[in-house]
């Protein structure tokens, strides 16, 4: 190795994740780095000890390659299990400004549930959450208003939008700017289709709908961030059909749906699960219809989910 390279430190950010290669962004280029042997140990840890987002001190070896020296601290990650389940940790993206959960309203089906649990990881990061619905092209005008209507009383961002007429993009275009957003959602709802959309030239490939499962086909294989020309960077992140958590406990979730809050210090025992104790706030304040049934039911159903992974 050339002296001459290895000895300055320059700083990047991690874009791109390939095998045990990662591309950092420095200063409009894009340079290859290996990973300096310290970090393996962090292997023990996690899937990944760098991920989309990081914030890294690199050196070069040569002309175009370079190596990781050091990382930066974080600010926040966005983490689901690995394949072994709660054993591991896979790092999505860090440093994040803002979760974008991309859902459709037709193939696939829109589910609350799952826009809920990406909910919980953002709240849990302190990340600003956006709510994209595509596909309004499929529906009839109003067809989704009540869903819509949910979401928008707990003021988080929501846009109706439809990669085939462009309808909404605009607006997207407007909450993105100038941050780095890591789109989230499950396989075929146009995540892909509306990376292209918003920045031109990308060319990012696009599949169809199964026939056989009406699931969406995976597009993207891993985490890439793109700069984008109107401001910030996206994460595209592959479709997924089930978004695991990864250091939720179950205890905390319901300090992390805002709208308990304001009712839970109310309730008669502490803490409450607010779900079996009898005088629970929590549970009055949605019979009387200041909770949404639909979210709250969405919360016993993630908080027993968690009895299945303790077996």
């Amino acid at each position: 190795m050339n002296s001459n390279f290895s000895q300055k430190l320059l700083p990047g950010m991690v874009v791109e994740v390939y095998g045990s290669f990662y591309i950092v962004f420095h200063r409009s280029k894009y340079v290859s780095c290996a990973l300096r042997g310290k970090f393996r140990k962090l292997l023990s840890e996690t899937h990944n000890p760098i991920a989309v987002g990081d914030r890294v001190k690199f050196s070069y070896s040569d002309n175009k390659n370079g190596v990781i020296e050091e990382l930066m601290p974080r600010r926040n990650k966005i983490s689901r299990p690995t394949k072994w389940g709660q054993i591991k940790e896979r790092i999505i993206a860090s440093n994040v400004d803002q979760l974008v959960a991309i859902v459709s309203t037709k193939q696939p089906v829109l589910k609350t549930g799952l826009i809920d649990r990406i909910i919980l990881v953002a709240e849990r990061e302190n990340l600003k959450f956006v709510l994209c619905i595509n596909k309004i092209d499929l529906i009839n005008d109003g067809e989704i208003n009540d869903i819509i209507a949910i979401y928008r009383k707990l003021r988080y961002p929501i846009v109706a939008s439809s990669a085939e007429t462009g309808a909404g993009i605009d607006e997207l275009k407007s909450i993105l700017k100038n941050k780095f957003s890591v789109f989230v959602g499950q396989s075929g709802v146009g995540k892909s289709s509306i990376l292209n959309i918003l920045q031109p030239g990308l060319n990012i490939r696009v599949r169809e709908i199964s026939n056989y499962s009406n699931k969406g086909k995976h597009t993207t294989s891993s985490v890439t961030a793109v700069p984008c020309d109107f401001g910030g960077f996206i994460a595209d992140t592959p479709g997924f059909r089930d978004f695991g958590l990864w250091g939720i406990k179950k205890e905390e979730m319901g300090f992390l749906y805002r709208e308990f809050r304001r009712y839970s210090d109310k309730c008669k025992f502490n803490p409450c699960s607010h779900i079996h104790e009898p005088e629970c706030a929590v549970k009055d304040a949605c019979q009387r219809g200041a909770i949404s049934e639909l979210r709250y039911d969405n919360y016993v159903r993630i908080y027993h989910s968690y009895d299945e992974l303790e077996k």
